[in-house]
């Protein structure tokens, strides 16, 4: 009965919950998950500071208006949209006719002030140029509105219910408010349904690929987040980020030791979330469940002793609970930064296409050569699996075969005209054969799909110059402006 109501139901949206179930409505709205995305109305903390890489100067007001000062202009923005619930930050969005990218300003709620948003501390100019993909916005909030065949415009607002809605636990609930079906209730799944209800956010792992011919975003409460997806993880200790929860958990020796009868729910009741004066009696009736009270000689704040909190790799200055559950208190899992080789995380997560494509994405990001090898090593085949051309494609162009490169590219974008790295890297081959006047004509297209993309902006610039095409590169510096801020 589940498949069937999870194929057929409908999104309807908290309030049509609130009707029946009026309590657990009223203490989800407070959470940290009801909470982690919004249009912004008013009511941010004013501040200030300069960014000590690029002496931009930046001044928050309540509205969400950015002044932007450099040393060679100054420039105002309007945040539209946060992200994050505000127990540890908040980070923003500015909209630019749908297309919605990250703003470089962050407030950071654990230290009471602003600062350059993750990822942008090295920066010498103030970016405004990093997109908002789907991902981002689907574990923030309810029913994302995405345009087809681009990876960052969305309808106005970009998400019909902001923050995360009960749906995304329970499933849609047409059905259910008609009076023909149930809701998923995870706790009454078996442990992989259930614990793929929160592992669907709460898990990152080094690379995430998704099954061939599905899409990731189908996935419903009550499945097995396997059919859709595989997850790769170093074969070592995992690094503290944002949503590593689950494989921290996974790696905890109370979890080792519980197996399926641990999961999230063991310990946080999602519907509320308990006052501080209650907390470390809760969680300590939560460790009770399976310790006794004489193994502990340090009081009864278990949390405080094993689940000390940790800076978030590429978090800035945001730290998060570490998971791991280290028996020694005050002592986090130290991460080996020799890690290179990839594991499955789980056994359904087993299969060469997708390790082979974890192996090519983490290669893309660290350039370790060992990866690459496993990557080409391990592909199938392209066929029609233009996820794997893609791939197989980067990585030939990066070994030095351009030819072949060339081909999969073209049939990537045979099957999928808006992928921005087929239509930059395609353009960047043409280019490196003379061929400027197909290498524009992708480059062009990446821009009209995306019009921040900054190595399509750069290598137009250069060809514009080159060809001494002024209206044109005119026209692109103009279309560029409000992307970067120098």
């Amino acid at each position: 009965m589940i498949a069937l109501f999870l194929a057929t139901a409908l999104y309807v949206g908290n309030n049509a919950c609130a009707r029946c179930h009026a309590d657990i409505f009223k203490t989800y709205r407070d959470t940290p998950m009801a909470r982690s995305s919004g249009i912004i109305s008013g009511g941010l903390t004013p501040g200030a500071f300069q960014h000590a890489a690029s002496a931009v100067s930046y001044r928050i007001d309540r509205s969400g208006s950015v002044q932007i000062t450099t040393n060679r202009q100054s420039a105002e923005k309007k945040l539209a949209y946060f992200i994050g619930s505000g127990s540890a930050g908040q980070s923003y969005l500015w909209s630019r006719n749908g297309f919605l990218f990250q703003a470089p300003v962050t407030w950071y709620a654990q230290q009471g002030r602003w600062d350059v948003s993750p990822g942008y501390e090295a920066d010498r100019v103030s970016r405004w140029s990093r997109p908002i993909a789907f991902d981002c916005l689907n574990c923030h909030s309810s029913q994302v509105r995405l345009a087809a065949g681009f990876s960052n415009r969305y309808a106005e607002p970009p998400f019909a219910q902001p923050g995360v809605g009960c749906e995304r636990c329970h499933g849609p609930g047409s059905e259910h408010v008609e009076g023909r079906g149930k809701m998923v209730n995870p706790a009454k799944l078996d442990a992989t349904r259930r614990d793929s209800v929160c592992a669907q956010c709460h898990m990152s792992g080094e690379a995430r690929e998704t099954r061939a011919r599905k899409r990731f975003e189908d996935y419903r409460p009550g499945a097995l987040l396997t059919d859709y997806a595989a997850y790769f993880v170093y074969d070592g200790a995992p690094a503290l980020k944002a949503t590593s929860y689950v494989e921290k958990l996974a790696a905890s020796r109370c979890k080792i030791a519980s197996g399926a009868r641990m999961w999230c729910g063991t310990c946080h009741d999602p519907h509320r979330v308990p006052p501080p004066a209650e907390r470390v009696s809760w969680y300590r009736t939560a460790c009770l469940g399976c310790h006794q009270t004489a193994e502990c000689k340090r009081g009864n704040d278990c949390v405080s002793c094993h689940m000390p909190k940790g800076h978030v790799e590429g978090g800035g200055h945001g730290v998060l609970t570490d998971h791991s559950i280290p028996r020694i208190p005050s002592h986090m899992a130290a991460e080996s930064r020799d890690l290179w080789k990839l594991r499955p995380f789980s056994p359904a997560d087993a299969g060469s296409r997708e390790l082979g494509l974890a192996y090519a994405e983490v290669a893309a990001r660290t350039g370790d050569v060992r990866q690459v090898q496993e990557a080409l090593r391990l592909l199938p085949d392209a066929g029609q699996d233009a996820q794997v051309e893609l791939r197989l494609a980067d990585l030939y162009q990066r070994t030095g075969n351009p030819q072949r490169a060339a081909v999969l590219y073209r049939s990537v974008l045979q099957k999928d005209p808006g992928s921005e790295a087929a239509l930059v890297n395609l353009g960047n081959l043409y280019a490196a054969a003379n061929d400027f006047d197909n290498a524009i004509l992708l480059w062009r297209e990446a821009i009209r799909r995306e019009p921040c993309q900054p190595e399509a902006a750069r290598n137009l610039q250069t060809a514009y110059r080159a060809r001494k095409q002024d209206r044109e590169l005119t026209d692109l510096l103009a279309n560029q402006a409000d992307c970067v801020i120098e």
